[in-house]
């Protein structure tokens, strides 16, 4: 596939203002859904003082977030925990190799963000899982891994996100991983700057993070135009984490019960 210029993920966001869909390739032709394009350009932008955006983006992952949505939540059945243990058993022996990062980066993951330090949760996807998560959810190809940092620098396996497309309904949630036990959630309400007319202007700009954080402090469509941006409603599709590799307690795994749905923050974040 054509590599995208850098500098431009911003642009598409404003093409894409809703994405999260598989998009129909042409006859004969394949290529990535709106998701995969954006994680692509947004991997590749050239961004000076980044570490002005790093508690922006960790804030994205709390439950409090103006950027988070929660799916509706549903009372657990027995068959749910069957379910959901089972998704967990087939996690950990399918996921347990990752523990060393350079046998996902050989298997094709590769690490969101990579100019981003400070990240609390680090992302490692997987572009071609990501588009067949549109079609049905295998529990042995996430479109991401999960890692933490510990104190030696060094990137700890914690688990694996699973996405569905932006428009699946509660029911195909659930149908994936139970609404009484999963945590899907999809990031909203943002806001990009509007494209320039020559977008090709774009291809080799280099975006301050003092300027990208203050875009992404915008949650609110009237603030966002009011400061000359486009509203990005809903940005990529459905996601889950399943925190297979921290420990047994269901509320390390899923999330809840004094941790927020990312399993980040202890007490003082509420789990929906």
């Amino acid at each position: 596939m054509r590599r995208v210029p850098r500098g431009l993920a911003w642009f598409m966001l404003a093409a894409f203002p809703i994405v999260g869909e598989a998009q129909q390739p042409p006859s004969g032709a394949r290529r990535l859904p709106p998701d995969g394009v954006v994680l692509q350009l947004l991997q590749t932008m050239r961004v000076v003082n980044a570490p002005a955006l790093a508690p922006l983006v960790n804030a994205l992952l709390s439950d409090t977030s103006a950027h988070m949505r929660p799916a509706p939540r549903r009372q657990a059945t027995p068959a749910d925990s069957a379910r959901a243990a089972a998704v967990l058993a087939a996690v950990r022996a399918s996921l347990a190799q990752y523990g060393d990062v350079a046998a996902a980066e050989r298997d094709g993951y590769v690490r969101f963000l990579p100019w981003l330090p400070g990240q609390r949760l680090v992302h490692y996807n997987h572009l071609p899982n990501a588009i067949a998560a549109n079609g049905r959810m295998d529990a042995t190809r996430p479109t991401s891994l999960l890692y933490r940092e510990d104190s030696s620098g060094r990137l700890r396996l914690v688990g694996a996100m699973y996405t569905a497309p932006g428009s699946a309904t509660p029911d195909e949630l659930d149908a994936r991983l139970p609404l009484g036990i999963a945590h899907w959630h999809t990031h909203v309400n943002f806001c990009a700057p509007a494209p320039a007319v020559d977008p090709a202007a774009l291809a080799e700009q280099t975006w301050d993070g003092a300027t990208v954080a203050r875009w992404l402090a915008i949650s609110d469509e009237a603030a966002c135009k009011a400061a000359g941006g486009v509203f990005v409603p809903q940005l990529f599709g459905w996601m889950v984490h399943v925190n297979a590799f921290e420990g047994d307690a269901l509320e390390a795994v899923w999330g809840g019960h004094g941790r927020d749905a990312m399993g980040l923050h202890p007490a003082g974040h509420r789990a929906p």
